[in-house]
């Protein structure tokens, strides 16, 4: 199952950083007639897509079942990354990007969900950092791909890649992956739920006591509203973060004056620490908890990112840019996990939906603004003012979110490691 989630997300980072990695070339292009500011903007229309699939899946998944809703997701963005492949203009293109989003979007906040359920107790910040570490993994893969096939094949065979998960790994999911334990149970099939516990070697799921709220419900009540609006607050800081550095960092470097395969280097690089840094860092919030780790992550990325702003040597621009990838991306993985294992296993997935859509907010923004920033002036440095800031604020977020409370009522709810315990449903 952890494979299976693996790979999905691997390809879903690939769609997403696809487009930082083409955007250069397509700027470039007369025939995509895109300027820095339109083509921000089409960059935020992925990001609108996966606002709009992080809310349907979050009202539906805890009631439907996660299993057909990420199979199904996973199938959706990748046909859509086929329909870029052939889009014939910027606009179809655009209009594409934001169902590739979509289906992106509904994907996430399920496979956070499974990671922590099907993680071993004690793990769960672990397992979710492996799979999230398929998305600037898929970034790194798309970035590598970059170098060798645009110019060799062109903007559109970077997309025609894209249709792999569809061809691929949705037919082994089909036949592999295995549903949510917790669904099952609440679902009154309880032989079921305990034998895909016994098969996955986690805790057999416990039923929801009498008179708990489940799904998007429980996120405002007593206990949990102030953390479920930091939570997203945090991830519209990560992930405004993500999305601009992946779709505008080529161009910020080629602006500082490095040639086209230097620039492609940077985003290589970026995601190549947001991939290293959290498996160990998901094994350090294991033990002390993600609190401290995230909020240490996110400002170490602010430093990082006001020094890539001065003129200082290439090697160290190299090692900044992964230090603020392990601090921005990297950060996001460790949030989706922080999220998940804080959240009762009868509302995660509607918890997991909420920081993934709320986080949206700032995913759309970053494309965008950043390309106003960029338009409006021949000074990149701006820019990194601007994602340091950010960063400075989520990192300020992640400290103040609650300590999770033992609620004597719902003996089963999960706590967080050097929050309160650990999740006891993992």
């Amino acid at each position: 199952m952890l494979l299976l989630c693996l790979l999905a997300v691997v390809f879903e980072g690939y769609d997403m950083v696809a487009y930082g990695t083409t955007l250069p070339s397509m700027l470039a292009d007369p025939a995509w007639n895109l300027t820095p500011a339109r083509a921000g903007v089409i960059g935020s229309y992925a990001l609108v897509g996966m606002l709009v699939g992080s809310i349907l899946v979050g009202g539906i998944a805890d009631r439907l079942g996660r299993r057909t809703l990420m199979i199904t997701a996973t199938g959706w963005f990748s046909a859509w990354m086929g329909v870029c492949a052939i889009a014939p203009d910027a606009t179809l293109f655009g209009v594409a990007r934001f169902f590739v989003g979509v289906g992106v979007g509904a994907l996430i906040p399920l496979a956070a969900a499974m990671a922590v359920e099907f993680s071993p107790k004690g793990k769960s910040h672990t397992y979710s950092a492996i799979v999230w570490a398929g998305f600037p993994g898929g970034g790194v893969l798309a970035s590598l791909l970059g170098l060798v096939v645009v110019d060799a094949f062109g903007v559109r065979a970077m997309y025609w890649i894209g249709l792999v998960p569809l061809l691929v790994f949705v037919p082994i999911m089909l036949k592999l992956l295995p549903e949510s334990p917790s669904f099952l149970l609440a679902r009154g099939s309880v032989d079921e739920a305990n034998r895909i516990a016994d098969r996955a070697g986690i805790d057999r799921p416990e039923p929801p006591r009498p008179g708990e709220k489940v799904g998007p419900r429980a996120l405002f009540t007593r206990e949990l509203r102030r953390a479920t609006l930091l939570f997203g607050l945090l991830s519209a800081c990560g992930l405004l973060l993500t999305y601009a550095l992946n779709t505008w960092l080529p161009k910020l470097m080629q602006s500082s004056g490095f040639g086209s395969s230097s620039a492609l280097t940077f985003l290589l690089v970026l995601n190549a620490g947001a991939i290293i840094v959290p498996l160990f860092a998901s094994r350090l919030s294991d033990r002390i908890g993600p609190q401290a780790v995230t909020a240490a992550s996110l400002a170490s990325a602010a430093v990082a990112i006001l020094v890539l702003s001065t003129d200082v040597s290439s090697w160290l621009l190299f090692a900044l840019a992964f230090v603020a990838g392990a601090g921005t991306i990297g950060a996001q993985v460790l949030i989706y996990g922080f999220a998940a294992s804080y959240f009762p296993a009868s509302s995660r997935a509607a918890g997991t939906a909420w920081v993934a859509s709320v986080g949206r907010l700032g995913g759309v923004t970053g494309p965008t603004l950043t390309g106003l920033v960029i338009a409006n002036g021949s000074n990149v440095a701006p820019a990194f003012y601007l994602f340091a800031l950010i960063a400075v604020i989520g990192a300020i977020a992640a400290l103040l979110v609650p300590r999770q409370r033992k609620n004597p009522d719902v003996e089963h709810a999960p706590t967080v490691p050097g929050i309160a315990r650990q999740d006891a449903t993992t």
